[in-house]
């Protein structure tokens, strides 16, 4: 085990700044590394609209410092932080400056605290998760305290020992303010173990001059005579957006009672018949399979090619004053009785170190990052969804688009990261395919996948 040890440590040496970024130790007053440049000491007061002007990082907050165990050669304590490129002092724009000037400001509140961040890959090998696994096995040692994780590695991460809960560690009133589709997120078996800086999904924009009325049914759709634009392609094998969002609308559900996976055959092959239908009547074709994200489909739609089109939130905010004769509105479902719901996405904070002492100091950090100023200013600039309804209302104002986006958010389902899901999930979109390419019918293909997934 020695000579492992040693061996992973060398390993380390070379590996991470090749493969997984760079660590910068921040400090107040300190050259940046990278594009984050020099940080500015001088804090200006959030400015948020529901039109997302600019705006720029918060003040310091004012508040009891943490007392931390500390080291006798500094005095200081330093918080191992985990990141990725686009939720750090690298990301383009003012998002990289607003979290130079946020974790420089956190370090103002907390003297005797010290922030290391390290920049790792989103996912595969050498990404957030593989690490945390390899260090929790070979030395633990060099875990991290604050990890920021994909939504959808959470089960998996906890499922390792990896997280430590939240309950009844994280500030009361951030928890109680959480939306329900945030808290959602980040709850496994009942505990919260992470919370999430953004909520992202999809919904429909359509042209006012085809629908005179919300194109709520597919019933509807499939009589419009205009095409009806989607990313079927799905990620990295997984079922795409859309099918999930009408499988979850339409009643499906992939656990039995008993816990064990499960396809619900009924409402897989009304889904796989509804696309069948959509092909026979011109409404959609095979070419949407080789679209895997709706910026894809925004050029058809603009052009005036298409009645209906996904669209993501974050896209919508971006270019809503960009066209004319179009709304948003939720999904297409079944049936009148169906609730539209929405698949969400997102990056969570987690706490990593099981030392107590060092748990209040990475606390406080995640507490920074959630407090409703620093939340709705990440989402201002981000275009995305608060995990705070404080701070989702600073954003919202009187805007009507945000009304709709409380609607979705209210049946909104994350994407499922379970144990089996990559199985099910790839299932899924190969019954998806088979349809829309022509090579299977409704029933073929959900008799496939219902054996596919029987042991």
């Amino acid at each position: 085990m020695n000579l492992l040890y040693h061996y992973f440590i060398r390993w380390l040496g070379w590996f991470i700044p090749l493969t997984t970024g760079l660590t910068l130790i921040i400090a107040p007053g300190c050259q940046m590394a990278g594009s984050a440049g020099q940080v500015s000491q001088t804090q200006a007061p959030v400015q948020t609209t529901a039109t997302f002007q600019r705006v720029s990082t918060p003040p310091v907050e004012a508040g009891p410092a943490i007392t931390a165990t500390t080291t006798p050669e500094s005095g200081t304590l330093t918080l191992t932080f985990w990141t990725v490129e686009a939720i750090s002092p690298k990301a383009a724009g003012e998002s990289g400056n607003f979290m130079t000037n946020s974790l420089n400001t956190f370090e103002a509140n907390n003297p005797n605290i010290q922030v290391e961040l390290l920049l790792k890959k989103p996912s595969g090998k050498g990404g957030v998760l593989d690490f945390l696994r390899t260090a929790r096995e070979v030395a633990p040692s060099i875990l991290p305290d604050v990890v920021i994780m994909n939504a959808t590695d959470l089960n998996q991460a906890d499922a390792a020992g990896l997280l430590q809960t939240l309950d009844n560690r994280l500030d009361r009133s951030i928890v109680q303010d959480l939306l329900p589709a945030a808290r959602k997120m980040g709850t496994i078996d009942q505990r919260l173990v992470g919370v999430p800086l953004s909520l992202e999904m999809e919904h429909l924009v359509y042209n006012t001059r085809v629908f005179t009325a919300a194109p709520m049914l597919w019933s509807t759709v499939l009589s419009s005579n205009t095409r009806y634009l989607f990313p079927a392609k799905g990620t990295n094998g997984l079922v795409n957006d859309t099918t999930l969002s009408q499988y979850f609308s339409a009643g499906g559900v992939f656990h039995t009672d008993q816990g064990t996976l499960k396809i619900d055959d009924r409402v897989l092959r009304n889904v796989l018949t509804f696309y069948q239908q959509a092909l026979e009547n011109d409404v959609i074709d095979s070419t949407l399979l080789e679209v895997a994200t709706t910026e894809e489909l925004w050029p058809t739609y603009l052009e005036g090619k298409a009645g209906l089109t996904h669209v993501t939130v974050r896209q919508y905010l971006t270019d809503r004053d960009s066209f004319n004769n179009s709304t948003f509105a939720a999904i297409p479902v079944q049936a009148e009785k169906d609730t539209p719901v929405a698949v969400t996405h997102g990056w969570t904070l987690v706490l990593i170190t099981d030392d107590i002492n060092r748990q209040r100091a990475a606390l406080r950090l995640i507490e920074w990052f959630l407090s409703t100023s620093n939340n709705a200013t990440w989402n201002n600039l981000n275009k995305s969804i608060p995990s705070r309804d404080s701070a989702f209302q600073q954003l919202a104002g009187d805007d009507p688009y945000w009304a709709f986006l409380t609607e979705q958010l209210n049946s909104a389902q994350p994407q499922p990261g379970f144990s089996g899901y990559d199985q099910l999930g790839r299932i899924l979109q190969q019954a998806v395919e088979q349809v829309i390419r022509g090579e299977a019918t409704p029933d073929e293909a959900t008799a496939t996948a219902v054996d596919a997934l029987t042991p």
